[in-house]
């Protein structure tokens, strides 16, 4: 477990390193964005409008510095991110609600291009495959890797529970290492749902997920971003893709999202609080 209260560093050539891989894939979004401006206007306009609230995820093991998982992730309160449970599952336990001083600490790139430090707070598991992120007030200085204290909120997206078949969408997010697409548009060919059970009953009550069947393409590091529809709202949060079925692709549904950040909020209140 990570210490709250100590300084985290990295080497400032690993600072770099993970900063210029970072940037590498922002510029291909870009590159990809100045594309759609001409070929679709309103889904460029539409994209454009939410990036400021997209982030990079880097989990990293801070003694060895090696790379652990990456992916993506969304503000949904101006302090708050949301990713799946996968990508911070190997340095967390699902279903849980972590102290203040011990939630474990990973890396945030901002839409500002800093690298935010970021605290897991609360875990779902495999079916709610749902994390919840704080930013803290610190980053990791990209020239020297030392901590510093930067204080920066940011926008929060919006999350709507309409989503329907045949809806248009859009699966956003930062592939960090891929060279796939950052940007996929499809429609939702399917709405699923199957009641799961966390192992946790006080925290991952019985629960129905709604998963929405979508082709827009997801691809490994887009998981954890979002699924928008042509407003920018949230419809989904991206999740796995099958890569030998084309057009088979999921995100577990915002309403199932809305249901965990409220569970959350009660959880928090009751226990951060009472401390």
């Amino acid at each position: 477990m990570s210490d709250a209260e100590e300084k985290l560093q990295l080497k400032p050539s690993k600072a770099k390193a993970i900063s210029r891989q970072m940037q590498t894939v922002r510029e291909t979004f870009k590159q990809q964005l100045n594309e759609l401006k001409t070929q679709s206007p309103e889904t460029s306009s539409t994209i454009e409008k939410i990036l400021p609230s997209l982030v990079s995820i880097y989990v990293i093991d801070w003694e060895t510095e090696e790379k652990i998982a990456v992916g993506s992730g969304f503000f949904v309160e101006p302090d708050v991110i949301v990713t799946n449970y996968h990508i911070v599952a190997d340095i967390t336990e699902e279903d849980t609600l972590y102290e203040e001083d011990e939630s474990e600490m990973i890396l945030v790139q901002t839409s500002d291009e800093q690298l935010r430090i970021a605290e897991v707070v609360f875990t779902g598991n495999s079916d709610e495959d749902f994390a919840v992120l704080f930013i803290t007030d610190s980053i990791i200085d990209r020239k020297t890797g030392q901590e510093i204290e930067l204080p920066q909120e940011y926008p929060a997206l919006t999350l709507s529970l309409e989503a329907k078949e045949g809806d248009r969408v859009i699966a956003v997010g930062y592939p960090l290492g891929e060279k796939a697409s950052t940007v996929n548009q499809g429609m939702i060919s399917n709405i699923l749902i199957s009641e799961k059970s966390g192992e946790d009953e006080e925290i991952a009550a019985t629960t129905e997920v709604k998963v929405l069947q979508t082709t827009a393409v997801i691809n490994p590091g887009n998981s954890g971003g979002p699924l928008i529809n042509m407003k920018g709202d949230v419809v989904g949060i991206n999740t796995w893709g099958w890569d030998d079925r084309k057009g088979v692709n999921f995100a577990i549904s915002a309403d199932v999202l809305a249901d965990f950040l409220d569970r959350f909020e009660e959880l928090y209140e009751e226990g951060w609080d009472d401390e």
